[in-house]
C-alpha cells in the first residue's frame, strides 16, 4: 500500500528463469496478482527554498 496504488490490482509474471542449482524448476506462466484494498492515504508535502539561490526568468 502506498499513496499511488490504493484500490487497484498489481500483477506480474515470471518471463524467464536460468542458472542456479535447481534440478527441475518449473514456473507457472499465469500472472500473480495482489489486490490493494486499503483506504486512501493523505500525504502532506512541504517545499522550501533559499530565496538567494533562486533565479527567476532564466533558462
Amino acid at each position: 500500500n502506498d499513496v499511488y496504488n490504493n484500490g487497484s490490482t498489481v500483477s506480474t509474471t515470471i518471463a524467464k528463469t536460468e542458472g542456479g542449482n535447481f534440478e527441475n524448476l518449473v514456473t507457472d506462466p499465469k500472472a500473480a496478482e495482489t489486490a490493494i484494498t486499503d483506504s486512501i492515504d493523505n500525504t502532506t508535502v512541504s517545499l522550501t527554498a533559499d530565496k538567494a539561490s533562486v533565479v527567476e526568468g532564466g533558462d
